[in-house]
């Protein structure tokens, strides 16, 4: 006996609308599987940009550190190479250029060129009031004038810790009262070493000045000094 037929349309209608469910429900399933794989998909690319671009921040960073540290260095050793027996005599301009450095650049001076870093700030601190002078004799024969001198460092200097110093020493005749001329044709040089805790002795051979009077007197200057080690 079959089945009236509104009811066989409706059955037949329910399967219809069971499949198209079906196929419907498959659609959505794939959109919203395609949807979190997508986004899945973007967060991991997302990550891996992220992780990429800390990689070339610290790649950046560790390249700034080690341009920075070669500056350090270049500076560091330029001031060193700066400092030498030729340029005693301007100091000074090494010591203004020590003092407006970065910290990071004279803790390098000081592993580069510790001694010379001393010896600049032995400068510094006024080093002539470590050195006491005293002239012994002043002699003539009328062709030449002698000077005999001492020059003595105090032990409690720290440029004592430099050991043995090279003095280049001025000597003239000059009127008494009057400033010493630097073209006067009377005066000569000499250099010494000067070893910490003995004196050093020199003698200075000055061209005779037949206008010497009894008012004319010797004197002498150190003019620059300079470690031995160094």
């Amino acid at each position: 006996m079959s089945a009236p037929a509104p009811l066989r349309a409706a059955t037949v209608a329910g399967a219809t609308l069971a499949v198209i469910f079906i196929i419907l429900s498959a659609v959505v399933g794939g959109i919203n599987v395609w949807r979190s794989h997508s986004a899945s998909s973007y967060e991991a690319q997302a990550e891996q940009a992220q992780s990429e671009k800390a990689a070339v921040d610290q790649q950046i960073t560790d390249a700034k550190t080690r341009l920075d540290a070669a500056n350090v260095h270049k500076d560091a050793k330029a001031w060193c190479d700066s400092v030498t027996r030729d340029t005693a005599a301007s100091i000074r301009d090494a010591i203004k250029t020590y003092d407006s450095a970065t910290q990071a650049v004279k803790d390098a001076i000081h592993q580069e060129c510790a001694p010379k870093e001393t010896y600049a700030n032995a400068q510094r601190a006024g080093a002539d009031a470590a050195f006491t002078p005293a002239m012994t004799e002043c002699t003539t024969d009328q062709v030449t004038t002698t000077i005999n001198g001492t020059i003595t460092l105090s032990s409690s200097s720290p440029i004592s810790s430099l050991g043995p110093l090279e003095l280049t020493i001025s000597g003239y005749t000059l009127d008494k009262g009057t400033t010493l001329n630097p073209s006067s044709p009377y005066q000569g040089t000499t250099t010494v070493t000067l070893t910490p805790g003995t004196p050093a002795t020199f003698t200075i051979s000055v061209p005779y000045d037949p206008a010497m009077t009894d008012k004319t007197e010797c004197g002498f200057s150190m003019t620059s000094w300079w470690p031995t080690s160094l």
